[in-house]
């Protein structure tokens, strides 16, 4: 039986890549009464300890006098024969005091380097003017600036020089990532090596069923003009919609036109009854293609319905009215209108994937993380609750860049334009997105005027999106409350302000539009100020991602349905088209496939879902009631929205919380 003074002490080494040791390993003890234990040796004799991902338990006996543990000293030495390796990664570190089996975790989440002597503390969450220790503080930050290099190419976001080992894929991850590649791919062997061209709509449909492949449910009903609707508010790209309040001057639209499509009603009597809506992809203006490939810039207008359902009602293809630019109406040719739609929705793909995915979740939150990393310890209170939501980001980025963002890529292989104008695109879309306001999706549908669900129904997308970031700003906001007092904690902590000025516009690497600033630079001023900066942070990381990635195999792999390319040139006129127009316009066999393969892997979920961290870092009895509110405010929004599907013939389920990873994983 043990005694009072009896401690096991239980130490996890990390998982990643060279994280054991070999090394022999010292701590002392210290405690409230400023007394401190003897130099002990951390030792199972026998046993190899301090393996990879292992939890190692060790049996240490304390004078009768010591009290609580308030700091631990550790250290390793080298062996004499060293077979692994003297750096060693810790996890976390926990102590349970004797019968009473109270327990105390210290949080470590550090490498630790021979002969260096480390001082642990209980929950090890500080903010930097707090923390015992600041001195080894401020050099973890530097070994992490070494460790974490940054790379500057023009006309690219801030990268990486290279991967450092703790953001690796794990071993598992790396395993699902190649599986669920390959399993498509061998699939679709068979039909890659017949004929290169499809020969009608139906040889499409049929894939699904000879390859045993998932068939998207878009097949059934991709050219009905209410799903045409539909994509503006719950497809890939949910963000393009807005109130028409006036007909755009460069939208050939006039009242004649448009007459035999109103049911009586007048384009003017939409606007008044906020019944008008369009999307204009402007954003496409200049960006360039690949030779024998055409893009359009479309602008299209939509109607509410009485079904409150949102139609087509007028689709332009470019941004200046012109003969050889008309505008396309429902009562055109069938084949028409059904390759005006497809033209648009061609256009709308390359928005979504380089613009809406890649560019404002990806490579956003990069350049918030890489200052992160930079600038905050792991014993910040921020860093510990944004750590879960950076779990593969910088990977998935890194290799993305190596393989699928690159002259000849896959990418540019299925897409009418250049891996320069994807940058171009990229680039477009950061400079024009402010942080505190397209961030907040409360501001972000305001500034559409589509906030209002009598305004706008059925955009499930905007109901989702709405309750899940006030269920994050209300677990940040009570985060943030535990460990700021006042707005002067939150201005005297230089690890915040170097994190903000290193991510904002006008630091020397370039920076995100609309943070607060000061005298020119990057500055928060109050608590208010960085709930929002967290709270869009873990939303744009969980949420916006989800809701931009997981749709995709659904979307693209009809490639009618979405088409990432089309292989004919722009529509320029109304002359009758026919089946075998819109089949001529199509990705051949071997690019569809590519497009299935590659949609296919994007839309896996391989982590866990939001709330259900991979890796605690929050231990501080203070905070963990905040995680725990968290998980239930989420479950109370899953059940809600189970119960709203169970009423829609095409249930929205992307933004269930149960489908939100908590990170840009994928």
């Amino acid at each position: 039986m043990q005694s009072k003074n009896s401690i096991t002490l239980r130490i996890r080494t990390g998982d990643q890549k060279g994280a054991a040791t070999d090394a022999n390993v010292y701590v002392i003890l210290y405690d409230t009464s400023d007394n401190s234990s003897e130099k002990i040796l951390v030792d199972n004799f026998w046993k190899n300890d301090f393996k990879i991902g292992a939890l190692d338990t060790f049996d240490i006996q304390l004078p009768e006098s010591f009290t609580e543990v308030k700091k631990i000293e550790l250290w390793t030495e080298k062996p004499t024969v060293e077979l692994t390796s003297s750096t060693w990664f810790i996890q976390t570190l926990e102590l349970v005091r004797g019968f009473t089996r109270k327990s105390v975790t210290f949080p470590v989440f550090r490498w630790i380097r021979p002969s260096v002597h480390y001082s642990l503390y209980p929950w090890d969450t500080f903010l930097p003017q707090n923390d015992p220790d600041k001195e080894q503080r401020e050099n973890e930050i530097k070994c992490k600036r070494e460790i974490y290099k940054l790379k500057h190419q023009k006309g690219c976001p801030i990268m990486l020089e290279s991967l450092p080992v703790d953001e690796e894929f794990s071993d598992s991850y790396k395993k699902l990532l190649f599986i669920s590649k390959m399993e498509v791919k061998l699939k679709n062997w068979i039909s890659g090596i017949t004929t290169d061209s499809w020969q009608k709509l139906d040889d499409l449909t049929n894939i699904y069923y000879k390859e045993g492949i998932t068939k998207p449910k878009a097949c059934a009903y991709w050219n009905h003009d209410t799903w045409f609707g539909y994509q503006r508010l719950n497809g890939c790209n949910p963000k393009s919609i807005k109130l028409c309040e006036e007909i755009p001057s460069k939208l050939g639209v006039d009242e004649e036109m448009i007459k035999p499509i109103l049911d009586g009603e007048t384009l003017e009597e939409l606007i008044q009854e906020k019944r008008l809506f369009y999307a204009d992809l402007e954003i496409l203006e200049g960006i360039g293609h690949k030779r024998g490939f055409d893009v359009c810039v479309p602008i299209a207008l939509f109607m509410l319905d009485f079904e409150d359902n949102l139609v087509p009602i007028a689709i332009q293809l470019q941004q200046r009215k012109g003969s050889n630019n008309p505008v396309f109406l429902p009562t055109d040719n069938a084949g028409v209108w059904t390759l005006a739609k497809m033209w648009f929705n061609m256009a709308d793909s390359t928005c979504h994937q380089i613009s809406a995915h890649l560019g404002l979740t990806h490579l956003l939150m990069q350049v918030v993380v890489l200052a992160l990393h930079r600038n905050v310890s792991v014993s910040h209170p921020v860093y510990k609750i944004l750590a879960p939501h950076t779990l593969f980001l910088l990977a998935i980025n890194f290799n993305a860049f190596q393989s699928l963002v690159s002259a000849g890529s896959l990418t540019e292989k299925i897409m009418s334009i250049r891996t320069e104008d994807m940058f171009k695109l990229i680039n477009k879309s950061l400079q024009r997105w402010d942080f505190l306001s397209d961030g907040i999706p409360t501001k972000e549908f305001q500034s559409r005027k589509v906030d209002d669900p009598k305004v706008l129904p059925k955009y499930y997308f905007r109901d989702d999106s709405l309750a899940l970031y006030n269920c994050v700003y209300k677990y940040v906001s009570s985060y943030i409350d535990i460990y700021y007092a006042n707005e002067d904690d939150v201005t005297n902590d230089w690890e915040i302000q170097n994190w903000i000025e290193s991510m904002a516009v006008g630091h020397e690497n370039g920076g995100l539009q609309g943070l607060p600033m000061k005298d020119g630079k990057g500055h928060v001023s109050s608590k208010e100020e960085l709930k929002d900066i967290l709270a869009v942070t873990i939303f744009t990381c969980s949420v916006t991602h989800a809701a931009v990635n997981f749709l995709q195999y659904e979307e693209y792999g009809f490639p009618a349905n979405y088409p990432s390319m089309l292989r004919t040139s722009l529509l320029k006129d109304k002359e009758p088209k026919t089946e075998k127009d819109v089949i001529a316009a199509l990705p051949n066999k071997a690019t569809t496939f590519d497009v299935l393969t590659l949609t296919h892997v994007f839309s896996q979920k391989g982590t866990n879902s939001l709330g259900n961290f991979e890796t605690q870092y929050i231990y501080d009895p203070k905070a963990v009631g905040c995680v725990k509110v968290f998980q239930s405010d989420l479950k109370r929004i899953g059940d809600e929205i189970r119960k709203r599907n169970r009423t829609l013939d095409s249930p929205y389920d992307v933004l269930h919380p149960a489908n939100i990873p908590n990170s840009i994983s994928i």
